[in-house]
């Protein structure tokens, strides 16, 4: 009689040991997004953080920073030309337009900052032509135009910083406007005089 050979017996797959391809890539995925998405959650969470710092200043804001930026550089620049080309009374005021003017612009480029706002770092081209104007002219015309420029920007300056101190919504930037707006005042004073004493002397 035939000897029957007995079968020979596999071991029992160990499903705890080995792990299939598609279960061993849904475990590598599940780990890659936990890792994932706290760093996509940090980083959204900046990006946002720093628009809500801007979008939340009104339209009214906006356009006060980014009319006051430059008209104050603008400033900056015309003094620095009338304490080189002025007589002078005319170099006095640009002395003090250059002095107060920076200041004024550096507070309020620190305070955009603070709102998630970058201010204007050059000035309008209207206000670009009128220093090249001014670059052009030399003694009493010279002292005459950049006078009467000066009058018109603070006169203008003055309804601005008003307007934003009124109507503004964002408290910091309704106080900024505010507490400068006499040293504006005190300047066109002194532009008035110093018109009306050229006035006098040359009649």
């Amino acid at each position: 009689m035939k000897d029957t050979k007995m079968a020979t017996n596999s071991k029992p797959e160990n499903s705890a040991a080995k792990v299939r391809p598609w279960a061993l890539r849904k475990i590598l995925l599940s780990a890659a997004v936990s890792i994932f998405l706290p760093a996509a959650a940090m980083a959204q969470a900046g990006t946002t953080g720093a628009a809500a710092a801007s979008t939340h200043l009104s339209a009214q804001d906006m356009q006060f920073i980014h009319t006051a930026a430059p008209a104050g550089l603008s400033e900056v620049q015309e003094g620095q030309l009338a304490q080189s080309k002025g007589d002078s009374a005319v170099q006095k005021i640009g002395a003090r337009m250059v002095a107060d003017h920076t200041r004024i612009n550096q507070q309020l480029s620190s305070l955009a900052q603070t709102k998630g706002v970058t201010v204007p770092s050059s000035v309008t081209n209207v206000q670009a032509a009128q220093a090249a104007q001014l670059k052009e002219m030399g003694g009493a015309s010279f002292d005459r135009l950049y006078l009467r420029d000066q009058r018109r920007a603070h006169e203008q300056a003055i309804k601005l910083f008003q307007t934003e101190a009124q109507n503004g919504t964002d408290a910091d930037l309704k106080k900024f406007a505010s507490t400068t707006l006499p040293t504006l005042q005190e300047h066109l004073q002194m532009i008035e005089t110093a018109q009306k004493q050229a006035a006098n002397t040359s009649a």
